[in-house]
């Protein structure tokens, strides 16, 4: 063999060698269904909450040079809900095989198996900062009740409606919620206040006798003078979360003083407005032509105490507090 022959078949083997070498890291096949199937509920946000993959159909998977990118929709369950939407997966081809370097999970819908438990659903009835600084309505304990309910599994979405009741003395307060919760894939169930109305009524209906105390100030009452005081009727005071408030006052008070009878309407009393303070707890007698002719009958709640206190008082024009009893 002479030495050209030689070279060239020694050229040939080189060429061969080299695509041999270049082939070696080219991929062989694509991304099988089975491991884009174990590798589709690697993504964090399922992985989280995975209990078994329900389907998974492969849409597209082009292969470019040593990367391949996969999109599959897929359905999972998380153990509450069948959760589907769509898996972007980066493949790399490494090694002889391919490598998930990048999986991204975009949410479609969800089927949920059950709502949420009652417990959390009458949780969801938070306290209102602004209507508890008027009436302070969560001054004391509620019960909470379920009064109506719309759910849709099949969408993972409900509407719930709320009472949350609370009562002390001649005092009740009635909070009415409407709630909307829908099924985060992520979160579990989330719950929305959509709208709220407030209702309180104070029954002052009855026999109550005013002890009025010693007090220096006193420009109407004589020391431990004592009044009788027929009442009949409520006060209600409605106010909602479109910030619209209604009263109705229905309280009429019968008594006598220094000879003379009194038949007249009570209205709510402003003493302390500029505290925050507006509510069927506080109302006011007007009886005469002077501005101290008047007697306040108020319901007051102390939540300084480590468990607050509900008083009954009457007050004067002038600030002294006369005892406040109920007696039929």
């Amino acid at each position: 063999m002479n030495t050209k022959h030689l070279k060239f078949i020694l050229m040939v083997f080189m060429v061969l060698a080299l695509n041999a070498c270049a082939d070696s890291g080219k991929p062989s096949s694509s991304v099988t269904e089975e491991q884009i199937r174990t590798d589709a509920v690697k993504a964090d946000v399922i992985d989280a909450a995975f209990s078994k993959l329900i389907s998974l159909t492969v849409v597209s998977q082009p292969v470019q040079g040593t990367q391949s990118l996969v999109i599959a929709d897929l359905t999972y369950d998380n153990g509450e809900a069948l959760v589907s939407g769509q898996v972007v997966i980066n493949y790399e081809w490494a090694d002889k095989a391919w490598k998930a370097v990048n999986i991204q999970f975009t949410y479609g819908s969800v089927s949920v198996k059950a709502e949420a438990p009652e417990a959390d659903i009458l949780a969801s009835a938070q306290l209102i900062p602004d209507l508890n600084a008027q009436f302070q309505n969560f001054a004391f304990s509620s019960d909470s009740v379920l009064v109506s309910k719309e759910v849709f599994l099949e969408i993972g979405e409900a509407t719930y409606v709320i009472t949350r009741t609370a009562s002390k003395e001649n005092w009740t307060s009635t909070t009415t919620y409407t709630i909307s919760a829908k099924y985060s894939y992520s979160d579990g169930w989330q719950f929305t206040t959509d709208s709220w109305e407030y209702t309180e009524t104070t029954n002052w209906a009855g026999t109550w006798v005013v002890q009025w105390a010693t007090y220096d100030k006193e420009t109407q009452y004589l020391p431990n003078e004592k009044m009788t005081l027929t009442v009949t009727g409520a006060m209600t005071l409605t106010h909602n979360s479109a910030d619209n408030q209604d009263e109705t006052r229905k309280v009429n008070v019968v008594f006598k003083r220094a000879g003379s009878g009194y038949n007249l309407p009570a209205t709510l009393s402003r003493d302390y407005e500029d505290e925050g303070l507006y509510t069927t707890r506080f109302i006011v007698i007007k009886y005469g032509n002077q501005n101290n002719d008047q007697i306040n009958l108020e319901l007051d709640f102390d939540l300084t105490a480590t468990t607050p206190i509900a008083t009954l008082v009457a007050k004067s024009f002038d600030g002294n507090i006369g005892e406040l009893t109920k007696i039929k």
